[in-house]
């Protein structure tokens, strides 16, 4: 266990207990059985620390594709600092602890930064984030893609999706995985109406929405 946190996390682990970070770490190499091909620490003195673990996948069993390579990006940190809870209380089967995964092509740097920036954003902006919210953008957040609006959903994915669920945080909250997406303004209008979301995602289904994030796609509105 150790020998591979250390390698995660770039230094030693001997003869001390695991921190967080470690565990949730562990967790993942169990629930995905894999290591990640890189780490993305974030700065040592930052308050609130967050870093990135990119995990190499073929998606091309889910997928229609004789070979579909990419990673599957899980921060590692945004748990730390529980989200407030909602005016009307945490909805039922959600929780104020979370980490996120951003399905990918490639490494490219804007999406780490992207990423960290989103997992720190509950904390530093005191607002509650969960499956079916939206964070809409001033302007596109990455150079090569249109939309500008983040759009967050539980992991299709089961592995994805139950990775963490053997790790809690304080008072006991159960961590829960969320999947970044980027949508167009016109989905954006769709997903804020009264309805919106059910028809956003049978509009995901009906035009094969990639859980691999394409820059290129068109929008379904």
């Amino acid at each position: 266990m150790f020998n591979r946190l250390k390698k995660a996390f770039g230094g030693s682990t001997a003869g001390t207990t695991p921190t967080r970070a470690q565990l949730r770490l562990q967790a993942m190499l169990d629930g995905l059985a894999s290591e990640p091909e890189q780490t993305f620490l974030d700065s040592a003195d930052a308050e609130h620390r967050v870093d990135i673990h990119a995990f190499r996948r073929n998606f091309a069993k889910y997928s229609e594709l004789a070979d579909d390579e990419g990673y599957v990006l899980v921060t590692n940190g945004m748990s730390d600092r529980l989200m407030p809870a909602p005016p009307g209380g945490v909805p039922e089967g959600m929780t104020r602890a979370a980490e996120l995964i951003w399905y990918v092509r490639d490494l490219n740097p804007e999406y780490i930064s992207n990423l960290r920036w989103l997992a720190k954003l509950p904390a530093f902006d005191s607002f509650f984030l969960a499956s079916g919210h939206r964070v809409p953008m001033p302007e596109p957040p990455l150079s090569y893609c249109g939309f500008q609006t983040f759009f967050f959903l539980t992991p299709i994915y089961r592995l994805d999706a139950r990775m963490l669920s053997g790790v809690t945080v304080d008072e006991d909250e159960a961590i829960a995985p969320l999947a970044v997406n980027l949508i167009s303004e016109a989905e954006y209008a769709l997903v804020k109406r009264e309805g919106g979301f059910g028809e956003l995602l049978d509009l995901f289904d009906a035009n094969d929405h990639p859980m691999v994030f394409d820059p290129q796609r068109t929008s379904y509105v």
